[in-house]
């Protein structure tokens, strides 16, 4: 009995989000656009980006604690869905077990929201800057306490080609800068964490490859300066 009364409670945890209180609240941007869904031979596989990108943001589900909340947007061309919504249970329970109930309720509703909402998102492009607006308006709505921490995780390539045309190609010769008419959204106070995994970039040296990495974080990293936010880790692999 005791043990259907954990399960219910933790189903009630993610289905009945609420802002009203949080340790921190986490908004999780995550690329669905068709250059991270595969690898560089054409599979979608384990060494995807996506597939490392799943798991980095599972690893973090797992790492939520309690009276955390957290929102996941999956993001293609000027399109998104809501992939996640779930709250942490206040009290964590005798051996954490009701946070870690929730916390493994959470990524089996992500799953299932995957399988049955990708197909809603346009892939053929990505809008990073915005989905970042998007972010704000999550997170400046959100009614809380001074004290609860924002948090914006994002899981991309970074490779943002709807607004301003980021591509490799062109980032291994020139630094790029930020031309957009709709400026930075507002993310003063804002911890950003940016996983930016891609595949191996056909047609590039390892040189023109490792200049094109240093251009975009470069250009992100001047972005989330001019955002007001603070980018505590910004790593890529490929």
């Amino acid at each position: 009995m005791k043990r259907i009364f954990i399960t219910f409670m933790v189903i009630i945890a993610i289905f009945t989000y609420s802002p009203a209180f949080a340790e921190t609240l986490t908004i999780a941007l995550f690329d669905l656009s068709g250059s991270v869904l595969t690898d560089n031979t054409g599979n979608d596989s384990k060494e995807s980006p996506y597939s490392r990108n799943m798991a980095e943001l599972k690893y973090e589900i797992n790492k939520l604690k309690r009276a955390d909340m957290i929102i996941v947007i999956g993001f293609g061309r000027k399109s998104n869905v809501t992939l996640l919504k779930a709250s942490m249970p206040k009290q964590a329970g005798p051996m954490n077990r009701n946070l870690i109930a929730t916390r493994e309720v959470a990524v089996r509703k992500l799953d299932e929201n995957i399988a049955s909402k990708v197909k809603l998102v346009d892939s053929s492009k990505t809008d990073i800057i915005g989905s970042l607006f998007r972010a704000s308006r999550l997170i400046s709505e959100a009614t809380l306490p001074e004290s609860t921490e924002r948090k914006l995780l994002i899981y991309s390539d970074m490779l943002d080609n709807e607004n301003i045309g980021l591509s490799f190609n062109k980032l291994k010769n020139n630094k790029v800068s930020l031309q957009s008419k709709a400026g930075v959204p507002d993310l003063r106070g804002v911890e950003v964490n940016i996983y930016s995994a891609f595949s191996d970039i056909k047609g590039m040296s390892t040189v023109q490859t490792e200049a094109a990495i240093k251009n975009l974080k470069a250009f992100w990293t001047d972005y989330f300066l001019k955002s007001g936010s603070v980018v505590k880790l910004y790593r890529t692999s490929y």
